[in-house]
């Protein structure tokens, strides 16, 4: 096992970081995620709403002085001046400026410099819609003047508010949400440097799960699958590389297992920052990079699973005609069950029946168990039986086959949410040994009627061809990449490249 739990000696090595030795419930990769965008959307919606309220109580503070001599006459004029009474609607005020804070990317996690300089520009944007056309249809320097005073005022009253509200967020959310249980991978003598006890000594953002050795993942082959074991055994949601350089195939490993897992990747290593597009924190003063971002990826699957839902209704609305009349050829040509459900391989190794219309003899699994000669030419032929050789396909199989028809059931192991409409092709439990210990990746995401392997040639492509190219689906996965393949779906049906 290359998890250290923690102990007294981890404690003497680091004594300045907080130690978790509860034991950690244990959460799926896809919980994870949600866990990382449960906590990014209430940190952000917190942000925001605590921003609204300090922006209402800095015109409340213009309307008291001026409007009800809080302060005097004499401020209660000058103000009356620069800021007269109806220049600052506090709707359109707020509104402009939080939009202008989402634009300038203010709710982000940025160094303390570049969060400072954020909010200044999108104050003064925001603060500056009102005032424009003012400004320009009639100038007046009392307007410049109430205009500098607003941004600055509301720009140092905004960034002293987001330390406060972003600490007490950390530390009012429950447990598991709000703090992030962290896995180290890093040596004893890494533990000591002043750099990684720094940004890891605030109790209140993170609690230590474990420590793994990075020496198991630059010396065996293997360390992959004993990081993702490490990861469920702790219960960690982020990784946090603290260790010396690291080769661009180890740390593309580490990424695979994050990524596979549902956790957060960051690192305090040089080494690791010319190998990525990151985006910077700060951590009492510590440069970290993010590697990965699970919130965004969990916000994203959302919109996959929404357009799954929406896609698979609208096309067992739009094929039933042809639904039907599949079915009732199948069921004139023999006796037996219109549709075949296979066991098939899901998110997370969930086992689910993958539906079809049965294309092949009723007794077709126990004739591949019975001749030996033909499983061996299955197995290594990429489980699938060279075209034309296959006694189990019955006539109207063939052609169901080779037009995709027989795969239009698995509309509906897309609504239930077994599949997606996008993504590695489902595959049956034998074939996971193909995949080695990037097994854990490939189930990161849904299975889909339609993959890159599936429009690029299909049974045409064997392994280990087939397991880079849906590997390399699962790590570049986007929106955008679903819908490419999509529109290589038709062509590809009408080519007919691989389907038999």
């Amino acid at each position: 096992m290359g998890v250290v739990t923690v102990t007294s000696t981890l404690a003497a090595a680091s004594r300045h970081q907080h130690i978790d030795t509860s034991t950690a419930t244990v959460a799926t990769p896809t919980q994870r995620a949600w866990i990382h965008l449960a906590r990014s959307t209430a940190r952000i919606a917190a942000l925001v709403g605590f921003d609204a309220l300090a922006l209402l109580g800095l015109l409340a503070l213009v309307r008291g002085v001026r409007d009800h001599y809080w302060l005097g006459t004499t401020p209660a004029a000058i103000l009356g001046r620069l800021i007269p009474a109806g220049v600052l609607s506090p709707g359109q005020l707020i509104g402009a400026v939080l939009l202008c804070l989402v634009l300038f990317n203010g709710y982000g996690e940025t160094s303390r410099g570049q969060h400072a300089r954020r909010r200044f520009a999108g104050v003064g944007l925001g603060i500056g819609l009102p005032y424009w056309a003012q400004i320009w249809t009639e100038f007046r320097l009392d307007d410049l003047t109430a205009f500098v005073l607003l941004v600055s005022a509301a720009a140092i009253l905004l960034i002293a508010q987001r330390h406060l509200v972003e600490r007490a967020v950390r530390l009012l959310m429950p447990a598991g949400l709000g703090v992030a249980r962290v896995l180290l991978i890093a040596s004893w003598h890494d533990l000591r440097r002043h750099p990684v006890q720094a940004a890891l000594a605030n109790g209140g953002d993170a609690v230590i799960a474990g420590v793994f050795n990075p020496e198991i993942l630059r010396r065996r082959n293997g360390g992959t699958e004993e990081l993702a074991e490490s990861i469920r055994d702790t219960g960690a949601d982020t990784v946090v590389l603290c260790c010396g350089p690291m080769s661009d195939g180890t740390l593309s490993e580490v990424r695979d297992a994050a990524v596979a897992s549902g956790c957060r990747l960051a690192s305090l290593s040089r080494s690791s920052i010319a190998l990525a597009a990151p985006g910077l924190s700060l951590s009492c003063g510590v440069p970290v990079v993010v590697l990965t971002q699970p919130d965004l990826r969990a916000a994203k699957l959302l919109c996959k699973r929404a357009i799954d839902v929406v896609g698979a209704l609208a096309g067992l609305l739009a094929v039933a005609p042809i639904m039907i009349l599949v079915a009732l050829a199948i069921k004139f040509e023999r006796s037996g069950p219109i549709l075949f459900g296979q066991w098939r391989v899901g998110t997370g190794g969930k086992a689910f029946r993958c539906y079809k219309f049965r294309s092949m003899r009723v007794d077709a699994e126990d004739l591949l168990r019975r001749d030996p000669e033909l499983h061996r030419t299955y197995v290594q032929n990429n489980f699938k039986l060279p075209e034309g050789r296959d006694p189990r396909i019955t006539p109207l199989g063939r052609f169901l086959r080779v037009s995709s028809l027989d795969e239009l059931p698995q509309l509906w192991n897309v609504l239930c949410g077994d599949m997606s409409l996008v993504g590695p092709r489902p595959v049956v439990p034998d074939e996971l040994a193909e995949y080695g210990d990037r097994t854990t990746l490939l189930l990161s995401l849904r299975p889909g009627m339609a993959g890159e392997w599936a429009v690029s040639g299909r049974s045409r492509v064997g392994y280990p061809e087939r397991a880079k190219m849906e590997l390399g689906y699962v790590r570049s996965w986007r929106l955008g990449l679903d819908l490419s393949i999509l529109a290589r779906v038709v062509p590809a049906v009408f080519k007919r490249r691989g389907a038999h």
